[in-house]
């Protein structure tokens, strides 16, 4: 039996209720466990608690800039290496988003297929599979 995505935990930092439905929905089909969190303090909170293997980040949060974020889940060592997709319905945050520490970016609406490969890019490698050689 393939356990790959067992026990695998992915964090959606989103204030808006349906997309953080849709996004929940999509976490469970995928055999993932979603945790959420509606304001960047509380994801900030959750992701010190649960230790996520990828943090799902609208930019455009109520209570920080998404980039503060970032920023603030960076300056914890425990912290640094889990990945982070940013999440924005404006397209030109991407490269802001990429500069700002997030490793990867996807428009809204999030479409379920990109959503999982996605998924699959970051939970489903391993942990070292960006620092493979090609020697």
């Amino acid at each position: 039996m393939d356990n790959t995505g067992q026990d695998k935990k992915i964090l959606i930092v989103e204030k808006q209720p349906n997309y953080t439905q849709q996004l929940v929905k999509q976490v469970l089909f995928a055999g993932l466990t979603p945790i959420v969190a509606v304001t960047g303090e509380g994801g900030i909170r959750k992701a010190i608690e649960h230790h996520p293997d990828l943090i799902l980040l609208e930019l455009d949060l109520t209570d920080m800039d998404g980039l503060r974020f970032v920023a603030l889940l960076k300056e914890r060592e425990s912290l640094q290496k889990i990945p982070i997709v940013a999440m924005s319905m404006v397209s030109q945050m991407k490269a802001n988003a990429l500069k700002g520490g997030c490793n990867d970016f996807m428009g809204k609406p999030v479409k379920m297929i990109e959503l999982m490969s996605h998924i699959r890019q970051f939970i489903h490698r391993g942990p070292d599979a960006s620092m493979k050689s090609l020697g």
